[in-house]
C-alpha cells in the first residue's frame, strides 16, 4: 500500500500528517490481521509515531515489561548500516531483556 494519498497539493502539514498516519494504522491492521488469518493470537498492536524507531521499540517493551524482544533485520552491509544506522543493533543495545534478530 504506498503512502502517496497524502501527497496531495494544498495541504496542510498537519493533514498531511494525519494522513500519513492513518497509512501507518491501516498497515497495522492488516498485518495483525495476517497473523490472525494464519493461526497467530495478536496480544496488542501499537502505532508509535513521535519517537525513533529503535527508541519506540525499547520503551515500549519497558511499558509493557516484555521479557524478550522478537524483530526482523533487513540484513543491510556493513558499509551501509554504517552510514544509516541499524534499528536492530541500536534495540540491542539499549534494550533491558533479550532481544532475538531473526533474518530472512
Amino acid at each position: 500500500m504506498p503512502l502517496t494519498r497524502w501527497a496531495s497539493i494544498g495541504k496542510t502539514y498537519e493533514e498531511a500528517l494525519e494522513a500519513v498516519k492513518k497509512d501507518a494504522q491501516d498497515i497495522l491492521d492488516e498485518q495483525v490481521r495476517k497473523v490472525q488469518e494464519a493461526g497467530g493470537t495478536v496480544a496488542g498492536a501499537h502505532l508509535k509515531t513521535e519517537e525513533r524507531k529503535d527508541m519506540a521499540i525499547v520503551n515500549l517493551a519497558d511499558q509493557l515489561g516484555a521479557g524478550l524482544i522478537v524483530m526482523g533485520s533487513r540484513g543491510l552491509g556493513g558499509i551501509r548500516r554504517a552510514l544509516m544506522g541499524s534499528v536492530s543493533d541500536s534495540v540491542v543495545r539499549h534494550a533491558h531483556c533479550p532481544v532475538m534478530v531473526v533474518r530472512r
